[in-house]
């Protein structure tokens, strides 16, 4: 997988250095908020809320309950372990804890999922209940992501989360898991079946509202001309949602031209992209889940010898694009962005650990998300390219995933 490679562990010593040294002067959490009966706390930090989703009004308490966790420090021990976690398809946290959380992704090679694998990490090692962490990535392949599940179910594993990429194919191992007494939750509107129902909750956005926000820009910065969609897996129900949603909502004067599946990959995006640009040059306007994907879209531009004129609405905000967009110094091209929400999957593990505790959770998550534009100050050279604006995770721990 992208970064996973031995040459980072070089870095690690220096990274765990910087970031014990941020936990010192963090130090304990700054409130005294005690902790209720599922042994949670809800006093978020506003300014995380704000970095992950763009606001930090109507946050659901257990959204809140994940973004306390998130803003621990983490210490020299944890840090390790993380990465130990990230690197290996099994690890033992080494609390003793009883539960077994397994990360059951559709897909995990992109850097969007490997990051959003070290979030739900990060988050289980928070709880101290949880001594054994198992990962599985079913590479785009449908029967082996049921396999997978039913492994997991054979291992007798506590909680299940991830993203579902399959789609409803995986409803029939997702009920087995719920009637042997597994929790699974999907991040990221992974939403199959009926949530509360075949499994535990679903975790998301309102993604609807993502693909008419979509709209709103196109029909304000195109007004009238021509739009394409660009998805993920084919099939995944993320990218039919918001799609759906946004084509309903676009003026008369944009025409839909097209939907091109990317697997959620810059190859993806550049084939999709080139084939739109051969048939329609004075394309205007792209909407996309994954902005470090559109890398690919960009190569495109460049192979047609086109100028990128384009408005470009993305859900994902992997640095290297906004970087890129600073360096071309193109007045006409726009992006306008929401969140990553590699977050989603902390939310996910905490919906667990307190259902497991007895909380009734709602058979539904939605966090809030806002639209927010690209301009000069967004670049920030320091930061990894593949870093998303909005997740979790430390810089320092995503410098060592990824060096540069």
């Amino acid at each position: 997988m992208t970064g996973k490679n031995t040459g980072r562990w070089i870095k690690i010593i220096s990274m765990i250095v910087i970031l014990t040294l941020m936990a010192a002067a963090f130090g304990t959490a700054s409130s005294q908020e005690e902790v209720d009966e599922y042994g949670e706390r809800y006093d978020a930090d506003p300014d995380l809320l704000i970095q992950a989703m763009g606001t930090s009004e109507g946050v659901p308490d257990i959204a809140l309950a994940a973004f306390a966790r998130a803003g621990q420090p983490l210490d020299e021990a944890t840090i390790e372990l993380a990465l130990e976690c990230w690197s290996e398809k099994a690890c033992d946290t080494g609390t003793g804890g009883e539960i077994t959380l397994a990360i059951a992704d559709g897909f995990g090679e992109n850097v969007w999922r490997e990051i959003t694998h070290m979030e739900a990490i990060l988050q289980a090692l928070t709880y101290p209940e949880i001594g054994r962490i198992v990962y599985s990535s079913a590479q785009y392949d449908g029967q082996k992501a049921i396999s997978d599940i039913n492994a997991f179910i054979s291992q007798e594993v506590d909680v299940i989360i991830g993203y579902p990429d399959s789609g409803d194919a995986l409803l029939p191992v997702v009920r087995t898991a719920t009637e042997r007494g597994i929790i699974y939750v999907p991040y990221s509107y992974g939403r199959i079946g009926e949530p509360g129902e075949d499994y535990l909750t679903s975790v998301a956005e309102d993604v609807c509202v993502l693909g008419q926000n979509f709209a709103a820009i196109l029909n304000e910065e195109v007004g009238e001309g021509k739009v394409a969609f660009l998805g993920g897996t084919p099939g995944n129900p993320l990218s039919a949602a918001w799609q759906a949603c946004e084509e309903e909502a676009l003026a008369e004067g944009i025409e839909l031209i097209g939907r091109g599946d990317t697997n959620w990959t810059r190859e993806g995006a550049l084939e999709a992209m080139a084939g739109f640009l051969s048939s329609d040059p004075d394309l205007a306007g792209v909407s996309y889940e994954y902005a470090d994907g559109f890398l690919g879209g960009l190569r495109a531009y460049e192979a047609a010898g086109m100028d990128v004129n384009l408005v470009l609405t993305l859900r994902t905000d992997e640095m290297g694009l906004f970087c890129e967009w600073a360096e071309m110094g193109n007045p006409n091209f726009k992006i306008f962005y929401s969140a990553g929400g590699n977050f989603q999957a902390r939310i996910a593990v905490t919906a667990a650990m307190m259902s497991l505790k007895g909380a009734e959770i709602p058979a539904e998550i939605i966090v809030p998300s806002s639209m927010r534009q690209v301009d000069e100050s967004t670049c920030n050279p320091d930061i990894p390219s593949t870093a998303p604006v909005s997740s979790l995770v430390p810089l320092e721990i995503i410098a060592v995933m990824y060096p540069e």
